[in-house]
């Protein structure tokens, strides 16, 4: 999901399909079930439908290039595209009424939505542009900034990076050697927040085909969710 090298790639990417399970842990005496093809272990939730509603347009990737203040007339000019960087993370209906902020933390503009968009994540600006949920926003301060953060008591959370990401090591999120762990460059894709005891089934490996998990065993595991095939390096 983050933050090593820069990169400017274009992706286009019209249609997909996403269909996975999750379980679900309640601590009520109720449980509810919900299948998709034919029934399942108990307490399973299907989010196929979730995410047909989130990702329902088309998708069109942009290629983005670091922006220099001083090719700008204004600031407003510049302000203006780093507002359209940010904004090509979500669709139009996500990021249309979003609310906007710098990579330096000021807010370009104030959205109405619950939604930030944001034209990088730290250390890279203009280059890995992301919209996320209120969630995704506690996560984000907990990881900048070093805090502790707790995936079991946290709230559910989405995000979109639809441009892509830069290279990560996907075990370790303080890693910066790119000859150790398991680096993986995303293409266009989803990452959402469970507890960590709800993604216990699913792949470590990011190129296991569908989706799989990051930071395991960190504070900041969350899921990853790949809009396009990826393929393992040789």
């Amino acid at each position: 999901m983050f933050v090593i090298y820069k990169m400017h790639k274009q992706l286009v990417y019209t249609q997909f399909e996403i269909s996975f399970t999750i379980r679900v842990v309640t601590n009520t005496k109720q449980k509810h079930q919900l299948y998709r093809d034919k029934p399942m272990k108990p307490l399973l939730l299907s989010i196929t439908t979730l995410l047909a509603i989130v990702l329902l347009p088309s998708l069109t990737f942009a290629n983005h290039h670091e922006l220099n203040r001083s090719d700008y007339k204004s600031e407003e000019a510049y302000n203006k595209s780093i507002m359209q960087i940010a904004m090509s993370a979500a669709p139009s209906n996500v990021s249309g009424k979003a609310t906007i902020m710098g990579s330096n933390g000021e807010i370009l503009r104030e959205g109405t939505n619950g939604w930030t968009c944001m034209p990088g994540t730290p250390p890279n600006e203009n280059v890995n542009p992301m919209c996320v949920d209120k969630a995704w926003r506690k996560w984000l301060d907990a990881f900048v900034n070093k805090k502790p953060y707790d995936s079991e008591s946290a709230s559910f959370g989405l995000s979109y990076m639809l441009v892509g990401d830069v290279p990560v090591d996907n075990d370790d999120p303080n890693n910066t050697d790119p000859t150790k762990g398991t680096w993986v460059q995303e293409g266009p894709h989803l990452m959402i927040l469970l507890p960590a005891s709800m993604m216990k089934d699913f792949p470590r490996d990011p190129y296991a085909g569908g989706p799989y998990v990051m930071f395991d065993g960190s504070e900041y595991v969350h899921m990853m969710v790949p809009l396009t095939t990826l393929e393992r390096p040789e």
